[in-house]
């Protein structure tokens, strides 16, 4: 019973971050974005908790992006450009007038925070980790989660590489929030045949209709989804895709538990800083 308990605190954190939120789906919601945000926050967070760090500055988050995500230098720079309008990274000279510090926003750590805890929750009902009431309403404790995720690049690429089909919807627009909506659904009614809004599901997560039908055909291919009634209103979930959903969520929440034993230690510290 914990394991199916810890998945359902996951999948309706996970799906309400994003929904009806707007832009806020494209500062974040596809793996390559998370990658960049969760970058600047990296290097941010080294430098608050050690001052002689150096400081965020965009060459330093193109190389660290390319190094987690082969992002290319003109994509970090768009993504940059589209977090510093949405609020999430403000700008401020560098000693070198060449260059200028990127600074993340209290705005940002926030968010940075709500995606944090929508990621620790569900190690309650496992057992894994219990959070306390201070990180649950502290926000830069999620700066010291990210000093202690400490995968590196290749033992990323070896954790997608061992879930492909999670993969598929995870770097994809749309796509992980489709699937976490399909799961919602499958979760709610016990059945494998689950009822699907294209339009509904394209405006809450600030995608185009057109989007989630590619893919939606793409994971038909795939064999991971099937329609069983015309304009997909009603979907059918492969068993695969639900056996390899829990194999991805094990292995995750394994790596958050760690990660999150590891920035406590970090953070007893942090008040003093």
């Amino acid at each position: 019973m914990g394991f199916e308990e810890a998945r359902a605190v996951y999948i309706e954190g996970a799906s309400a971050l994003y929904r009806n939120t707007g832009l806020l789906n494209k500062a974040v919601n596809t793996l390559p974005r998370h990658v960049i945000f969760g970058c600047a926050l990296h290097v941010h967070a080294q430098h608050v908790f050690d001052p002689s760090a150096p400081a965020l500055t965009l060459t330093r988050l193109q190389k660290l992006s390319a190094d987690y995500g082969g992002l290319s230098p003109g994509r970090v720079a768009a993504q940059t450009l589209l977090l510093r309008k949405l609020g999430f990274l403000e700008t401020r000279p560098a000693s070198d007038r060449r260059q200028r510090i990127l600074e993340p926003t209290d705005k940002m750590i926030g968010e940075d925070h709500r995606w944090l805890m929508s990621q620790l929750e569900p190690l309650e009902p496992l057992g894994l980790f219990h959070l306390t009431e201070a990180e649950r309403s502290t926000p830069a404790f999620a700066l010291a989660f990210r000093i202690a995720w400490a995968a590196t690049p290749d033992e990323m690429a070896e954790f997608m590489a061992r879930h492909p089909s999670i993969t598929f919807f995870i770097t994809r627009d749309g796509g992980y929030s489709m699937l976490l909506e399909l799961l919602r659904e499958w979760q709610k009614t016990g059945s494998t045949r689950v009822p699907f809004d294209v339009l509904g599901i394209a405006s809450a997560f600030c995608v185009s209709k057109s989007q989630i039908w590619n893919l939606l055909h793409a994971a038909q291919t795939l064999g991971l989804v099937a329609a069983e009634a015309p304009a997909w209103r009603q979907v059918s979930l492969n068993e695969r895709l639900l056996v390899d959903f829990d194999a991805w969520l094990k292995e995750k929440l394994v790596g958050m538990a760690l990660a999150a034993t590891r920035a406590r230690a970090t953070w007893k510290d942090y008040p003093q800083k």
